[in-house]
């Protein structure tokens, strides 16, 4: 997530790629990094006096890291990318230098069409605020919303691509089954999962009167709704949110 955000600001111009300098245990994703023009370091402890930190790990790790970077010597804005992590754990273990921002993007990011969840902590200034909304709207739209409500918007932006190549799968699944190769399968499915996506964005009817103008009475997607509703394939998308949620709130709780 931390490539495709740089990414997004350098094809933006937002950045320059001497004005970035990047961490990660790992070598391979280091070299990926350095063929985009960037330096990168070895050692956390070089970053402490940047006047801006990106921090986009697996929420595992904060600790870990937090612990090689201290309490930040200067006033930092550190933006955060991690599910669960709370602005008063990272100023806990920051310090109060840090203004902090946390933000919930998504994958597809990675082609400049995330879902951007923002929440700022009260010490950070209007420069603050306006230059992460600019940031992260290189890679897609940006909304902000309260803190409290970062581990909802985790589960319904954060993990919310996962759902849907979750139906994808198994719709390829169907058209198998139903006799479509394998690639007549893949295109039909990823097309009619576009053109659907699309067609909600650009209309601003609710998705329930788009579901019922494709619904003919005692039809072929009647029918097949039938099976949805009576598996109750729509209640466990809504659970599975709420799940996604409540486990967000349980990282939080470390």
């Amino acid at each position: 997530m931390g490539g495709a955000i740089v990414r997004g600001m350098l094809a933006a111009g937002r950045l320059e790629p001497d004005e970035v300098v990047a961490f990660d245990p790992d070598e391979h994703r280091c070299a990926e990094v350095r063929r985009l023009g960037l330096r990168t370091t070895d050692s956390v402890a070089a970053l402490v006096d940047a006047p801006t930190l990106l921090i986009a790990v697996k929420p595992q790790r904060y600790d870990g890291l937090a612990s090689q970077l201290g309490p930040l010597p200067r006033t930092t804005l550190v933006i955060s990318v991690m599910a669960g992590i709370t602005m008063k754990t990272m100023t806990g273990t920051l310090g109060s230098h840090a203004r902090i921002a946390r933000v919930m993007p998504n994958t597809p990011a990675m082609v400049g069409a995330a879902m951007s969840t923002v929440a700022f902590d009260a010490s950070c200034t209007p420069d603050d605020r306006e230059a992460v909304v600019a940031m992260f709207e290189t890679i897609g739209i940006v909304h902000r919303i309260d803190e409290s409500l970062m581990d909802a918007a985790t589960a319904v932006c954060g993990s919310g691509p996962a759902y849907v190549f979750h139906l994808a799968e198994h719709m390829m699944r169907g058209a198998r089954d139903a006799g479509f190769d394998d690639a007549s399968a893949d295109l039909l499915v990823r097309q009619t999962i576009l053109g659907a996506a699309e067609l909600l964005r650009r209309t601003s009817d609710d998705p329930a009167a788009l579901r019922r103008a494709v619904t003919s009475p005692a039809g072929t997607t009647a029918a097949a709704l039938a099976v949805l509703d009576a598996s109750g394939a729509g209640d466990a998308m809504a659970r599975a949110i709420i799940a996604a949620r409540d486990r967000g709130r349980e990282l939080s709780a470390g």
